[in-house]
């Protein structure tokens, strides 16, 4: 799938990353990812690994020494759901509930609701429709196949909210990068590709995966999450009541 519209100078990006800085599970480290991305003509990324900003000045510098403006954000859990929240200028350990995000929020922000229908846990489903004035755009997922498509209601409910779709790979493993991505309308600072995404300057470029393709990319996920979940589980600190027992 192709949406430019009638866009003219664009930016290819891809606003939902994932790096092994955060993620141990994660084959490629955030300057390797941003080695490829040049190499592969994108202009515009943001890693966005979960409930921890990777984002820093020196990164920064280095991706724009190859030609990338790299966009501060994060894949936050909010009361158990994904939000990807771009530009923020308080600690993502703030953001516990929707309420939370409602407060902290500036105009600065970018909030995009990821993978809104795919059937897990995590995805927002009915809960975006209950917030969606706190969202400025939805994921248009790389995840999807000719005949098993989560991304239609999201595109639905796009086009009846007034709200751009952005697309993202959301890239674990390197097969994933590339099989989805944005071109923005936008000169090329943060500021300015932000705002473009808000005035819907942007297109999707897409295309299904394979079924195998997709099926093992499920598999792998869910044993990326199963390990990375186990690793947060045993970094947590013990009870008061086991210390020193």
């Amino acid at each position: 799938m192709t949406r430019l519209g009638s866009l003219r100078a664009a930016l290819k990006a891809d606003l939902h990353l994932h790096t092994r800085e955060a993620e141990a599970a994660v084959a490629h480290d955030a300057r390797g990812l941003i080695d490829r991305a040049s190499r592969e003509g994108f202009r515009v990324l943001s890693i966005t690994n979960h409930d921890e900003l990777t984002w820093s000045a020196a990164l920064a510098d280095y991706a724009q020494d190859r030609g990338i403006v790299l966009i501060p954000g994060v894949e936050a859990t909010i009361e158990g759901r994904h939000v990807l929240v771009y530009n923020a200028d308080v600690s993502v350990a703030r953001l516990q509930t929707f309420a939370d995000l409602r407060r902290y929020r500036t105009p600065d922000w970018l909030v995009i609701a990821p993978h809104p229908f795919f059937p897990a846990s995590f995805s927002l489903r009915d809960q975006l429709l209950k917030e969606i004035d706190l969202f400025d755009a939805i994921e248009f997922s790389h995840f999807y196949t000719p005949r098993v498509d989560f991304n239609r209601p999201a595109v639905r409910l796009a086009r009846a909210a007034g709200l751009p779709l952005v697309g993202t790979s959301d890239s674990h493993f390197a097969e994933q990068f590339g099989t989805t991505f944005s071109v923005i309308e936008a000169e090329a600072s943060v500021e300015s590709v932000l705002d473009a995404i808000r005035k819907r300057q942007v297109g999707v470029v897409s295309r299904p995966l394979g079924y195998w393709r997709c099926a093992s990319i499920a598999a792998r996920s869910l044993l990326a999450g199963g390990r990375h979940r186990t690793r947060r589980a045993q970094e947590q600190p013990l009870p008061a009541t086991l210390v020193g027992s």
